[in-house]
């Protein structure tokens, strides 16, 4: 794994070829006004040198005219936080039971996670790109249905996305969503993440949705990295077990993108330094991109 200590001038060594150079002006030319959506989370939330390597890039992308819209995670921070006031937390099939009292403990991380991240681009950004966090607790950019209230508590199902918020604010802002979501009556809900940002991603007919996780990407049966797959391929690898265990929820969720007209979608280790603008700059990216 490389080194992940790297600060935003890395950007400007990616690019110091003129190879490289064109390469970067061709993929920002095709991506100029369109709208990337980012899913962050898992390790990658747990580092700041990390945290400040995808801000980097996200500012990158803005000052590109590039519509960039971050949806984070927070579930590491919130197992600390419990395991801290001993608060057992229990999963059923890899669902996370949230209690009224693991809400009230989701809620206060998530809006932490969520002023980090704004901070950071803010004070990054130097009044030049603005980002603006945007809570499920707060605002009403999703409503959700219990998934199964008796079985899950307070965990959330999206059957909407309030988009108007996100089409009034993304040419100006990166908005930054956390992974709550709200009722018809107002009550918070905790959703995955990954849906979460799937069905905003949908919604806004995003050109791409990347999802940011701890793995390199999807691999093959002997475990080497496939750089890139069409649906048929990912259909079979999941119905064959060759992709398993935690990628599967991730893979469904991208194939689901797909199949609502989301034009590609990609999964990439976001504890690399600067993953996000190699994998959307470079030719030979750094992860696995599925296409239809």
């Amino acid at each position: 794994m490389e080194d992940n200590n790297i600060g935003f001038d890395v950007l400007k060594q990616i690019i110091s070829s003129r190879a490289r150079e064109l390469e970067f002006t061709k993929y920002i030319k095709r991506f100029k006004g369109k709208t990337i959506v980012v899913k962050y989370g898992g390790s990658a939330l747990e580092s700041q040198d990390k945290i400040s390597s995808l801000i980097d890039d996200l500012i990158f992308l803005k000052q590109q005219q590039i519509n960039v819209i971050l949806i984070h995670g927070g579930s590491k921070h919130l197992n600390q936080v419990l395991k801290d006031n001993n608060i057992f937390n229990e999963i059923i099939d890899g669902i996370r039971v949230t209690t009224k009292e693991v809400l009230d403990h989701a809620i206060k991380v998530f809006k932490y996670v969520n002023d980090m991240i704004v901070n950071e681009i803010n004070n990054k950004g130097k009044g030049e790109i603005k980002a603006i966090g945007l809570n499920g607790s707060e605002i009403p950019i999703t409503i959700s249905e219990y998934l199964n209230k008796e079985k899950y508590q307070y965990v959330g199902r999206i059957v909407k996305v309030n988009i108007e918020y996100l089409n009034a604010l993304r040419s100006e802002y990166i908005p930054v969503i956390s992974s709550l979501s709200q009722t018809e009556n107002h009550q918070i809900l905790n959703v995955n993440a990954d849906t979460h940002a799937v069905g905003i991603a949908i919604e806004l007919k995003a050109e791409k949705y990347i999802n940011m996780t701890n793995l390199d990407g999807v691999l093959d049966e002997t475990g080497k990295l496939i750089p890139s797959m069409n649906l048929d391929m990912a259909f079979k690898m999941l119905q064959s077990g060759v992709i398993s265990q935690g990628m599967v929820p991730k893979i469904k969720s991208c194939l689901q993108a797909l199949e609502h007209n989301v034009n590609k979608v990609h999964i990439i280790n976001g504890t690399f330094s600067h993953a996000l603008a190699r994998e959307i700059f470079t030719d030979e990216g750094v992860g696995t991109e599925i296409i239809r």
